[in-house]
């Protein structure tokens, strides 16, 4: 008994260590669940190609369309000069870009840099809102844009991508 009583300061030790240890593991898995069940932001929203009423093509290919965004394609069928609009820091703008443009935020924002900065492209026209983007593309000839399925569009074409 005294050979016991003389380790039970390391055992109590050890017991608080692993009192401490079963505590920081119970807070981790608790945030942990936390973050994990939280709703995941809406990147993959439903988006909307629309253009000036004076663009006569009513379908693109998704090729099509990343040629657009990526300034490769700047001129329409009639000659027009296309006029890239894009969202500004939205989830609109994220899905748009993973869906159709395959590319991130920061890449498609270092992609207009590079060509701004070679001379080999004019950054596309940004916009806060949805409504400002949507007047835009109406009142400027050869504009090309997207929105959230739902927008009021009367006043633009809506393109189909397929």
């Amino acid at each position: 008994m005294l050979h016991s009583a003389r380790h039970r300061p390391h055992e109590e030790k050890e017991y608080d260590i692993m009192k401490k240890t079963l505590h920081l593991t119970c807070v981790f898995a608790i945030v942990a669940g936390v973050v994990l069940s939280a709703p995941a932001p809406a990147a993959s929203q439903e988006v909307v190609i629309i253009a000036n009423k004076s663009v006569e093509t009513s379908t693109l290919s998704p090729a099509q369309l990343k040629e657009i965004f990526l300034g490769k394609c700047t001129r329409w069928e009639n000659g027009d000069k296309i006029n890239i609009v894009i969202l500004k820091h939205t989830d609109t703008h994220k899905s748009f870009l993973k869906t159709y443009v395959k590319r991130s935020p920061s890449q498609f924002t270092n992609y207009w840099r590079k060509q701004v900065f070679t001379g080999k492209g004019e950054s596309p026209k940004a916009f806060k809102s949805e409504r400002e983007l949507v007047d835009y593309v109406a009142n400027v000839k050869g504009a090309i844009g997207y929105i959230t399925k739902g927008t009021h569009t009367d006043r633009v074409k809506i393109l189909s991508v397929e």
